[in-house]
């Protein structure tokens, strides 16, 4: 569903280049698999998705006010309840414009962005939250709000899942994990904010988890450096990841499964060398972060 396109399609040909730009400004798009469920309860236009209170309304500290995170419950026809989460950024500030405009979309929110990667990286292969509808209102480049709703994802955050396993991970999952941000990493993408709170692990079967991505507004694809954003990503994760779930032994071996090498090389053990750093000035950054409270 696009209502942009709808609009565009009944106006007529003299109408002003103003006026057109206006009309396609706003833009609203439904999964077909959900698009019922979303009319049922008032949902499948973009003015209900930023009215809609919802069940629950996320804080966490450091939230700027323009962003929200909601949870929604819907039953469909059969009394069957539907979990789904809801992102809303409204009236964004001049350096998060800025921001985006820089990283990639000219024309498109924030919202977008998460709507695209979803799918994009689906399409790859690699497990995500499941998108289920995307509404923007923008003024060429500047966006008014815009909105992304998902599917809830199945199992857990893997910060969650480490908090309830304090011994030392299976191999299994090690190695699973290793080669899930390794195919990311193969297609192209870099996360950006690569920390356990942000992979969910589905163990549905105990002996091949399955792991998928949330948050993926700050996802792209590097034209240059690439390196340095891999060595993010992996510090990231690093960083995040306790000393109680991990060994020293267990992150090379980590390292090697994503690298699919049997052996650290020296420009292997070179590339280590940088995560060990970068997840050093991380640790550092948070400290001062903490102490700033």
């Amino acid at each position: 569903m696009d209502e942009s396109r709808q609009a565009a399609h009944r106006a007529p040909a003299d109408r002003p280049a103003c006026a057109r730009l206006a009309r396609d400004s706003r833009r609203l798009a439904v999964e077909p698999a959900y698009e019922r469920l979303l009319a049922t309860h008032g949902l499948d236009a973009l003015d209900a998705l930023f009215e809609t209170e919802g069940t629950q309304r996320f804080t966490k500290p450091g939230l700027p006010g323009w962003r929200e995170r909601i949870r929604l419950e819907l039953f469909d026809a059969d009394g069957r309840p539907h979990t789904f989460y809801l992102k809303r950024y409204t009236a964004p500030p001049v350096g998060a414009q800025l921001r985006r405009v820089l990283s990639g979309p000219l024309t498109h929110g924030t919202a977008w962005v998460e709507w695209t990667r979803m799918r994009e990286l689906a399409s790859c292969g690699i497990g995500t939250a499941e998108p289920v509808a995307f509404g923007e209102e923008t003024t060429w480049v500047w966006e008014r709000r815009s909105a992304v709703l998902t599917a809830q994802t199945p199992g857990e955050s893997l910060e969650r899942w480490v908090a309830g396993h304090p011994t030392r991970a299976p191999r299994r999952v090690l190695d699973a994990l290793a080669r899930f941000v390794a195919r990311l990493h193969e297609q192209g993408f870099v996360h950006r904010d690569l920390y356990l709170s942000h992979v969910f692990i589905d163990q549905a079967d105990p002996q091949a988890p399955a792991f998928r991505l949330i948050d993926l507004q700050r996802v792209f694809r590097p034209r240059w450096r690439r390196t340095r954003w891999l060595v993010k990503d992996l510090a990231a994760l690093n960083y995040s990841t306790p000393r109680s779930v991990a060994s020293s032994t267990d992150r090379l071996r980590w390292l090697q499964v994503y690298l699919g090498v049997p052996k650290l090389r020296g420009r292997d053990r070179r590339f280590a060398r940088r995560i060990m750093a970068k997840t050093h000035r991380i640790a550092r950054h948070d400290r001062r972060t903490v102490n700033a409270r």
